[in-house]
């Protein structure tokens, strides 16, 4: 009788389910950035280029937009969701409350500030959220080489600024306001997010809380009354950048708590320093205001040199904490198979032929803490 070698392949299912989950965080990071970035400019051009200076009002539409698009969603059953309810919204409050300011505080500071030098500030975010995980996740210090990235692009998002001659208080004090409230909101998502929250449900509750908040604040700083007198309510254009404004805006949400949910708020927060990269190379050449001088671009030179240096640092970080053992392990062996599949999925290799047995052919469900960094 002819003699088969046979080659076994030992899959983990935790690797399986972590590596699938990697890919997803991935891809949901690009997503992130992507939103991000096209937000700033059309917000930029909203309320620059057509003189639409007010950020709270915006939001308040953006959250009206968000719910009407939930709630039809359920109305025609492509989306399944509990109603809102007072009780559901309180357990919500927290998050939703600093992520209402951090809008208001990024949204004041975009308009007083060249975007280029707003997405230097928001590079700080990482630090942050650094610092804010001591207290609310309890997370241990990170290594020397995290730090020190982290403390350069700091270093040159200060240099940068001293170097903006279109240097604008309130920007400024706005800008770092925005930087913590983001960090806070990022942790408490991912905080509720371990509650089995989904994602659409965190986008609803968001919404439903913020919106009278951001309403209140839009009436008490007059911007619901100077709507009605801005001169430009009958352009075809204003309302095309308009409703453009508000839907990549809650795209951006979604996108926001769909990262922070796959992988952390430090990872979010990271990816948002990338985002800002390309944001303040584009806003470059774009909608200018930055001052060419010797700080501005020391500064700026920093800051992008602490990012790359943070997400190299964060990889090494957690490849070492991984113990840098690959997803897959493979396993030579020779004869019958004859292993139980109760700890271990088991792919069975045949003169070239691969056979894998019922529990990997049907695939594996993502759960949604695996693989969370």
């Amino acid at each position: 009788m002819e003699r088969k070698d046979q080659v076994t392949i030992e899959i983990s299912p935790e690797e399986v389910l972590g590596m699938e989950t990697a890919v997803k965080g991935i891809i949901a990071a690009i997503f992130y950035g992507t939103c991000s970035v096209s937000s700033a400019f059309v917000s930029k051009t909203l309320m620059d280029t057509l003189d639409f200076d007010f950020p709270v009002f915006i939001m308040v539409a953006q959250m009206i937009f968000t719910i009407t698009t939930l709630e039809l969603l359920c109305v025609f059953g492509i989306l399944e969701l509990p109603a809102f309810t007072i009780k559901r919204g309180l357990s919500f409050a927290a998050p939703a409350f600093f992520y209402g300011t951090n809008s208001v505080l990024a949204l004041t500071a975009l308009s007083h500030m060249n975007i280029a030098m707003y997405g230097v500030l928001k590079r700080c975010v990482p630090l942050s959220t650094m610092l804010l995980s001591f207290v609310i996740l309890k997370k241990d210090p990170p290594n020397r080489q995290t730090m020190a990235s982290v403390l350069l692009l700091t270093i040159g998002c200060v240099i940068a600024g001293y170097g903006d001659l279109g240097f604008n208080m309130t920007a400024y004090i706005c800008g770092i306001g925005s930087n913590f409230t983001q960090g806070l909101y990022l942790l408490l998502v991912q905080k509720y997010s371990e509650r089995h929250l989904s994602v659409a449900e965190t986008l609803q509750l968001n919404s439903y809380n913020t919106l009278p908040l951001l309403l209140l604040v839009a009436i008490i700083n007059g911007e619901v009354g100077h709507v009605s007198a801005y001169p430009r309510l009958g352009e075809a254009t204003f309302w095309v950048v308009f409703f453009l404004a508000i839907s990549v805006g809650m795209a951006l949400n979604y996108s926001l708590f769909l990262c922070t949910s796959l992988t952390s708020a430090l990872t979010t927060s990271v990816v948002g320093g990338l985002k800002a990269l390309a944001q303040t190379l584009l806003g470059l050449f774009t909608f200018g205001g930055v001052s060419h001088n010797v700080a501005t671009f020391v500064g700026i030179s920093m800051n992008l040199t602490g990012g790359i240096a943070y997400i190299w640092a964060r990889y090494r970080e957690t490849k070492a904490r991984s113990g840098g053992v690959p997803g897959l392990k493979k396993i030579m062996s020779f004869g019958a198979l004859d292993r139980s599949l109760d700890t271990k999925s088991t792919a069975a290799i045949t003169n070239g032929h691969v056979d894998f047995p019922p529990a990997l052919q049907r695939g594996n469900s993502v759960s949604s803490e695996a693989g969370r960094s």
